[in-house]
């Protein structure tokens, strides 16, 4: 029996997604917002556009960045600042080695109008400079918590597996998988399945039924919400450590 247990663990082990970056964003590009000058530093992006002053900041998810846009005027102010500035959104975009495609949103709304965009330079060779860390972003890094391990949850059994503050899992709900970034204690990334109530209109990691989460974990529990495809996560998931 012990022998099985230890091939099975193997097994799940193998099966985890690897963690590595599929595409380097690094360069200039042409888009609906504006040219774009990117910056790369492992998965973190960094960049600015010429629409008002434009900035963006995210986190590369395989071939998708998440994050924000931010400006110094545009047609709805939000409530809270984001670097210093009142006019900002959400971002997700997904890139080919062309260019790239996604969606935006005001404030913390739901990502509604498209934003594309046609590469016009190559990568350069040297490594980009480190990206610049504020208070108030979310994606800063940092490797307080460890995750890694078995977790029960409303959505059947996770597998954890973290490496700095990236986060990969498995759960048993239509061959499910889990995607993101942890930062101090919550984890926000992607769920993607086989299969949903929902099919969104473009994939994930080859899969086109997927949404949004953001769990928060203290010590051995963590509680949080999904959604599906681009809309705020408000159904719940919950779970502990096994």
């Amino acid at each position: 029996m012990r022998n099985i247990m230890l091939t099975l663990v193997f097994s799940l082990l193998v099966a985890l997604p690897a963690l590595a970056q599929a595409v380097t964003v690094t360069g200039t590009y042409n888009s609906t917002e504006g040219a774009m000058t990117l910056r790369q530093q492992g998965d973190r992006i960094t960049g600015s556009y010429g629409n008002d002053n434009g900035e963006l900041t995210g986190v590369l998810y395989d071939r998708t960045m998440d994050g924000f846009w931010i400006e110094d005027s545009s047609a709805r102010r939000c409530s809270t600042a984001k670097n210093g500035r009142y006019y900002w959104g959400r971002i997700s975009i997904e890139f080919t080695d062309s260019g790239f495609s996604g969606q935006w949103g005001y404030c913390n709304d739901a990502l509604t109008s498209a934003w594309n965009g046609t590469r016009t330079s190559s990568p350069p060779r040297t490594a980009a400079p480190p990206p610049k860390s504020y208070e108030d972003d979310p994606f800063v890094i940092r490797e307080e918590a460890t995750i890694e391990g078995t977790w029960s949850s409303s959505e059947g059994d996770i597998r954890f597996r973290q490496q700095g503050n990236r986060i990969s899992g498995r759960y048993g709900s239509d061959n499910g998988e889990i995607v993101g970034s942890l930062n101090n204690t919550t984890l926000q990334g992607y769920w993607i399945e086989d299969n949903s109530n929902h099919r969104c209109s473009t994939s994930k990691n080859g899969r086109y039924y997927w949404g949004r989460i953001e769990l928060i974990f203290d010590g051995d529990r963590f509680g949080g919400r999904w959604g599906y495809c681009n809309d705020p996560p408000t159904q719940s998931w919950t779970g502990q450590r096994k």
